[in-house]
């Protein structure tokens, strides 16, 4: 193995037809087909109700009432993004729901009395993602930066086995080294994603300004920007798993496979094992899923500590998958 041989020309022309490839290849048109329809289609089911109220107001009173809007998207939002960022279970939302939601005490000018940081359930990530930023879009990046990891496999499945199982890279590694090809490709794949990944949240953003009118467009710029970083840092570490795993086996079916059994069956496990075992829950830090949702938490510390995360993981797994492919017969 040695890393000596790197050349970032190489690089790049490979990383730069790898994303080329990607399309004409098949995968990448799979990718971002899955990928659009999963990101509008979320978009889609969180925008339709507040379009539905909208329109209900303009038939009612002549005009849409922005404040209601929002005021309601806060109400319906605020349980769930609280059970996304694992500051409520579903048991004490359900108990919350059932008691009803408290009545503010009011000044005569309408304002209210209470101060929110004195309320018990008060949470600071929330109260940002709720009421200092576009709280439509916030409940949208949550479900994409849950989602999206099960649609990377689509497009990072097959950067090594196909061409392992055709003895295509024999040729290839005539005018090469194999660290170039390797990263070279993860670079390409991580090129595309990023791309896909801005198309979708530009595309909702756009959609999300024009259509509703509720959020200032700089506001709503301004965090789209900050959830797509989100996004394409959290696509990476996701893409080194599967790296190594199309660097480990020859069937591009079976690199597919695996990668979503790795990728889903981590947080699965995680998940369904607490049920037994309380600690289990611990395994979804063999992949980013306890990190990722800190990428969207308004501190620094924890925003710069999830990114750093990502990064270490990408490392790790992108060193074993390189010494794997190093050390393979082809």
């Amino acid at each position: 193995m040695n890393l000596r041989k790197l050349n970032i020309r190489h690089m790049r022309l490979i990383s730069l037809y790898w994303s080329r490839y990607a399309v004409r290849g098949g995968s990448g048109l799979v990718y971002l087909l899955v990928a659009l329809t999963f990101g509008l289609f979320v978009a889609h089911l969180l925008i339709t109700p507040v379009e539905q109220l909208m329109v209900r107001q303009k038939r009612q009173m002549g005009q849409t009432d922005p404040v209601a809007v929002k005021q309601m998207i806060i109400q319906v939002g605020r349980p769930i993004i609280q059970f996304v960022v694992g500051q409520k279970t579903m048991r004490e939302i359900l108990q919350d729901s059932a008691a009803g939601p408290p009545g503010p005490m009011m000044h005569s000018d309408n304002t209210s009395m209470a101060d929110p940081e004195n309320d018990p359930d008060f949470d600071p990530w929330t109260d940002f993602l709720i009421e200092k930023r576009p709280a439509l879009l916030s409940a949208i990046f949550l479900v994409l930066v849950f989602g999206m990891p099960f649609a990377i496999s689509f497009l990072a499945f097959n950067q090594i086995s196909g061409d392992v199982q055709s003895y295509g890279l024999r040729y290839l590694l005539l005018r090469t080294d194999r660290s170039n090809i390797y990263f070279g490709r993860f670079l390409g794949t991580v090129l595309f994603s990023t791309v896909v990944v801005a198309i979708i949240i530009v595309t909702i953003t756009f959609y999300l300004g024009v259509r509703t009118r509720i959020y200032p467009a700089g506001a709503l710029a301004g965090w789209a920007v900050c959830g797509f970083l989100a996004l394409s840092i959290l696509m990476v570490p996701y893409i080194a798993v599967c790296s190594l795993i199309t660097a480990s086996v020859d069937s591009p079916f079976l690199s597919l496979v695996l990668a979503k059994v790795v990728i889903a069956g981590v947080l699965f496990l995680a998940v369904l094992g607490r049920f037994a075992w309380e600690p289990a829950k611990y395994i979804k830090y063999a992949l980013p899923w306890g990190w990722q949702c800190h990428l969207l938490h308004p501190e620094l510390t924890h925003w710069g500590g999830a990114a750093a995360a990502c990064l270490a993981y990408t490392a790790v797994f992108l060193m074993l998958g390189y010494y794997r492919f190093a050390k393979r017969d082809l």
